[in-house]
């Protein structure tokens, strides 16, 4: 079975990204599924793990309304939390990536839009579409 993205459309069909439908039940699943999942994880474990990633959810996406309310000094500090918090995760880089273009800082813009694809591809599971869409995005703050 091949990794899902979080980022990638839901294979439920929901129109969704994966990380915000179906994420959590499938990791659910698996550890359920896990013949000693008893001794390894508990319900704690799967609670703290839903929270967590509520949390980058909801920091993630506080981003974007910061943006479009035009607090971006807000903006680009919850996107170093995210960054520090969560350094696995692509959210922080590409949300970075977002501040630095509406504030026109189309150097930095780019510089980050290139981080956010280099680390899709470095971590695979990325839609292909979604790390060309980053690149992309680079190249037309070069012009």
């Amino acid at each position: 079975m091949s990794k899902i993205s979080r980022n990638s459309p839901c294979p439920c069909g929901s129109g969704k990204k994966y990380k915000k439908c179906c994420l959590s039940l499938d990791r659910e699943s698996v550890i359920k599924a896990e013949p000693d999942s008893q001794q390894k994880y508990s319900f704690r474990d799967i609670e703290e793990f839903n929270s967590d990633i509520d949390t980058l959810i909801d920091l993630s996406n506080s981003v974007v309304d910061l943006v479009n309310e035009g607090e971006l000094d807000k903006a680009e500090s919850v996107c170093h939390e995210l960054i520090n918090s969560y350094p696995d995760q692509i959210d922080g880089i590409e949300r970075l990536a977002m501040v630095y273009e509406a504030r026109g800082d189309k150097n930095k813009a780019r510089e980050y839009y290139k981080k956010t694809a280099e680390f899709a591809q470095s971590e695979g599971g990325f839609d292909p579409e979604f790390v060309k869409w980053a690149f992309e995005k680079a190249d037309e703050l070069s012009e």
